[in-house]
């Protein structure tokens, strides 16, 4: 008989391994047991749902990652059936397990494979893709990771100015931050996620700062820098808090570009479109070529990727999705 559950901790290896013999070899999450752990313990549970089969073995898996500590809005990440699985709606068992349990609230997933798209749309589920902004530093003189064939993105940026609005970068211990405040949003990241997810991260290196007004901190800003080809970029990865003000510190970091010499700052999201072209932000046409904004780092593959995404909801003007939601910013 079929047993589907919530993992824990003594179903550690055999996950790992159920990783490495039926998603990739020497996967991370395979072969890094410091990350794994990272990623999805929860205390004595480990953040998967996982099936067993009538011998005991493992069969199919789906990982998931909080937000917040409490009624958390989740990620679905590591959906897997293995190949020898006699059951063909198994992967749907374990999605629908977990969409129904009683512990966590709206469902999302930041990348989707787009041949299963129409199961999401057949559970109920709203899909759509991702949005990519990008601002050029047009005093380049040498592109290594972007590629641009037009010069209309090398436009200079007029930068709005309102001096009650600044940029800082934080720690960890002066956040100051009340996340409540944006309880609406789906979905909700707590302090708690926030820390772990970006100062106690154990590979990357991020930078937190906050956008203050009249030294009152109204929004948390995430950015991380990313390497190809002996030159580098700045990546905007998450964002929470009021967006009004974004506009007037995009010119604190577009020093940081220039004074780095980065070749531009790139934010790949849903919900955020009024907030980046306000701050003179371009949208990147993922079909077009005349401007290639690399999304895959490790390894670096130099095309503009889709990502596709799906949420289980219909408040859709709550929805705020960042490139580093879910497991879609970690090491590979």
């Amino acid at each position: 008989m079929l047993d589907i559950r919530f993992a824990t901790i003594a179903d550690v290896g055999e996950i790992m391994e159920f990783i490495n013999n039926n998603w990739k070899v020497n996967h991370i999450l395979s072969a890094n047991k410091e990350l794994f752990l990272y990623e999805y313990r929860d205390g004595s549970r480990i953040n998967f749902v996982i099936s067993n089969d009538d011998s005991g073995k493992i069969n199919g898996i789906l990982g998931f990652i909080k937000a917040s500590s409490i009624n958390s809005d989740i990620w679905a990440a590591m959906w897997k059936v293995g190949e020898n699985s006699k059951k063909p709606m198994l992967g749907i068992e374990l999605m629908e397990y977990l969409r129904n349990s009683e512990d966590y609230n709206t469902l999302l997933c930041s990348k989707i494979n787009e041949k299963t798209i129409g199961i999401y749309k057949y559970l109920g589920m709203y899909t759509d893709k991702l949005k990519q902004f990008v601002l050029i530093n047009n005093k380049m003189k040498k592109f290594r990771i972007a590629k641009i064939l037009d010069n209309k993105y090398f436009d200079s940026v007029q930068f709005l100015i309102n001096h009650e609005y600044s940029l800082k970068q934080l720690s960890k211990e002066k956040i100051a931050f009340n996340f409540e405040d944006f309880k609406e949003n789906i979905p909700y990241k707590d302090e708690k996620y926030f820390i772990k997810r970006y100062f106690n991260h154990p590979i990357y290196i991020y930078d937190v700062y906050g956008i203050f007004k009249n030294n009152k901190i109204r929004s948390l800003l995430v950015t991380r820098n990313v390497f190809a080809n002996g030159s580098k970029a700045l990546r905007i990865v998450d964002y929470i808090g009021e967006e009004l003000g974004f506009k007037f510190i995009i010119q604190d970091l577009y020093k940081v570009i220039i004074n780095e010499n980065l070749e531009y700052i790139d934010f790949m999201c849903f919900g955020f479109d009024d907030m980046l072209l306000n701050a003179g932000f371009r949208p990147v046409n993922l079909d077009s070529s005349d401007l290639i904004i690399p999304n895959h780092f490790s390894p670096f593959v130099s095309k503009n990727i889709k990502m596709n995404f799906f949420v289980d909801t219909e408040q859709l003007d709550k929805v705020k999705i960042c490139k580093a939601d879910g497991d879609q910013d970690r090491p590979n």
